[in-house]
């Protein structure tokens, strides 16, 4: 049978359509027995609401979309989960999607959640996107849009990411007083305004200790696969002291390369990365780290949306939350 319409189930019981809708939205006029023999067939045949003839009749879909570049295990579990808490609290609902860090199909995606008619946007920036042009059709419907974590700066559209800069600054700081002067700093793909910023909280913190930063000193990855054969290359003809790793995900792919070479962790090489607080613990051994907690950025961008979808609040708002260096003993 084909998906089931209010027209259908008025039909099936000999009553008007607008009846029928009336009963399944509970409204007082429709007797308790009109109202149980409606929801009875709906849910007998899998009745799902016309979603836009709601909106325009309610302003109301409950919906929240989330846009985010990739899945992997690493910082967006708890992300989501920081999000879904506020959801939930404000009975919506949330619906995920991804752009695969590719801007086209980020621009595709905003289109069909206008067409959805979602009632806010929380993006996380692909890694090609230069521009927020694409979110225009959402700020010229009125519907919020937060950007969280991979960002552009922006006087149009509220954001909540951490201190980059300083994160990147006190991890390789923190190397840097422990006397290990020849320091390698490994770095996500270039175009990341997150890569950015981390670059040159990096680079200040050598400058400021009386270093250079060449390109003896970073590596670049804009694709993780190339990693490990990037760093054998790398670290042939160099016995670094110190490692500073941006994400989770370049320290997993990354440790094991260096464990391979017989070093010992602090004694020979002291690393410190920036972390969602969960893979530094199963690693061995266990790596100190800028704490950057997912669930903090998700939470804090949902209450952001919220404030502008319930409240009606429009200022533009740039949240920055804390991180604080975690010592497991790794430098």
């Amino acid at each position: 049978m084909n998906k089931i319409t209010i027209k259908d189930i008025a039909r099936m019981l000999s009553v008007s359509i607008s009846t029928v809708s009336r009963a399944l939205a509970d409204h007082p006029d429709i007797s308790e027995e009109t109202k149980i023999r409606v929801r009875s067939v709906a849910e007998r045949f899998n009745y799902l609401p016309n979603l836009h003839a709601r909106f325009f009749r309610k302003k109301n879909t409950k919906m929240i979309a989330l846009i985010l570049p990739d899945f992997n295990r690493f910082f967006i579990p708890d992300l989501i989960e920081g999000i879904e808490n506020v959801v939930e609290t404000f009975g919506y609902r949330l619906i995920i999607f991804q752009s695969k860090n590719q801007y086209e199909v980020e621009a595709d995606i905003i289109k069909y959640c206008l067409s959805w008619v979602v009632e806010g946007v929380l993006i996380s920036l692909s890694e090609n996107t230069t521009s927020l042009d694409h979110l225009k059709i959402l700020k010229d419907s009125q519907i919020p849009v937060v950007i969280l974590d991979k960002i552009l700066h922006s006087a149009d559209y509220s954001t909540v990411t951490i201190n980059d800069y300083a994160a990147a600054y006190e991890a390789t700081r923190s190397i840097l007083e422990k006397g290990r002067h020849n320091v390698l700093g490994i770095f996500g793909h270039e175009n990341l305004s997150i890569t950015k910023d981390r670059f040159e909280g990096f680079s200040a913190a050598m400058k400021d200790h009386g270093l250079l930063c060449t390109e003896h000193n970073y590596l670049k990855i804009n694709h993780i696969k190339i990693l490990n054969h990037i760093l054998k290359a790398k670290t042939s003809s160099q016995n670094y002291n110190g490692l500073f790793i941006m994400t989770d995900e370049l320290l997993v792919q990354s440790l094991s390369h260096f464990l391979s070479m017989g070093l010992q962790i602090p004694r020979d090489l002291s690393i410190v990365s920036i972390s969602d607080g969960t893979s530094p613990y199963f690693l061995y051994p266990n790596i100190s780290h800028i704490f950057h907690s997912g669930y903090r950025i998700g939470n804090a961008a949902s209450q952001l949306l919220f404030d502008s979808i319930l409240d009606g609040k429009t200022a533009v708002e740039h949240v920055v939350e804390n991180t604080n260096l975690i010592d497991l003993g790794s430098h």
